[in-house]
């Protein structure tokens, strides 16, 4: 990885909040709090349905509609731009109509985002039978880290005292020296205090072979510290026990964690191994952001923006 895609990825520039107007109140916040924290642009898409393109009930057609919704929509995302413009935050809005994810996707491509921020409303969505969401989607696609917000999750408090918390969920396999490179390098850019934290799942603790694969998972963590050198931050390595997106959740909250960052499967959200995944369950019930870089085939190029040349901005 290229150290000027290092710092477009831990100092976004630009940043594309996807929402699809309902989850402003747990996202926008988030979304200005990094703008200001980056001195960043931000750009909030929406996505409108196509009617066309998607299967929509024909009861349901009577009363659909587009231009409505359209202006609706407009409305919304314009007094959202006049606050934050208010705020002293760049920001515009894009409207586009078709596929949600499909639009993010060449939206952030086409605007050259660092950053996407995508929110979920949790496991009610599992509820109704609906596989996946937009944000574990977008893990498994997009080529940037993807910061993504619960609703659970809450801005942290900018006044207090004490240098930020971050915990790196290590799966400690093939991919784990990029993401945790990555990592190393957003605690380094925040001075932040960081855990590299690894869960051993289905063991007995006290059991020899236990203790054994302990010690041996607490090596590989520490030879992960010595992939990037650290000056202004704080790092140390943990071994827990239990089922990954629980550990990790509990873990974050017991330290009062400003940051979950982990890697995603780059293998399709909606295969059945992988629903609901360890970073989309992380996600419904932290109380922190969770930044997502995806795992496979980011490492074998580096992204489109991240050697074109920066265009004018046009907002």
């Amino acid at each position: 990885m290229s150290n000027k895609q290092f710092r477009e990825w831990t100092h976004p520039r630009r940043i594309l909040l996807a929402t699809d107007l309902t989850d402003l109140g747990f996202t926008l916040p988030i979304a200005k709090q990094q703008s200001l924290a980056y001195k960043a642009e931000l750009r909030i898409i929406h996505v409108l349905p196509d009617p066309s393109a998607s299967p929509i009930d024909p009861v349901l057609m009577v009363y659909f509609d587009a231009a409505g919704m359209q202006k609706s929509a407009e409305t919304t995302l314009g007094k959202v731009i006049a606050d934050a413009k208010a705020e002293g935050i760049k920001c515009s809005f894009q409207l586009a109509t078709g596929h949600t994810v499909k639009e993010i996707l060449a939206a952030a491509n086409e605007w050259k985002a660092d950053r996407v921020i995508a929110g979920s409303h949790g496991k009610a969505k599992f509820h109704h039978h609906i596989l996946g969401s937009i944000a574990e989607s977008l893990f498994h696609q997009i080529d940037i880290p993807v910061l993504a917000v619960g609703p659970k999750a809450v801005p942290s408090d900018p006044s207090s005292q004490g240098h930020p918390r971050i915990v790196f969920a290590a799966a400690l396999d093939h991919s784990s020296s990029r993401i945790a490179e990555f990592a190393l390098s957003v605690a380094e850019k925040h001075s932040a205090k960081i855990t590299l934290l690894h869960v051993l799942q289905n063991v007995v603790p006290e059991h020899p072979t236990t203790i054994s694969a302990r010690g041996y998972a607490n090596r590989m963590l520490e030879d992960l510290l010595t992939l990037k050198p650290v000056r202004k931050a704080h790092a140390s390595c943990e071994v827990v026990y239990g089922q990954p997106a629980e550990a990790i959740l509990s873990y974050a909250k017991h330290h009062a964690a400003d940051m979950i960052l982990m890697g995603a499967s780059a293998h399709s959200a909606f295969n059945p191994r992988f629903i609901p995944g360890v970073a989309y369950r992380v996600l419904c019930e932290a109380h922190c952001p969770v930044l997502v870089l995806k795992e496979e085939s980011v490492w074998q190029s580096a992204p489109r923006h991240a050697t074109d040349q920066r265009s004018q901005s046009s907002v």
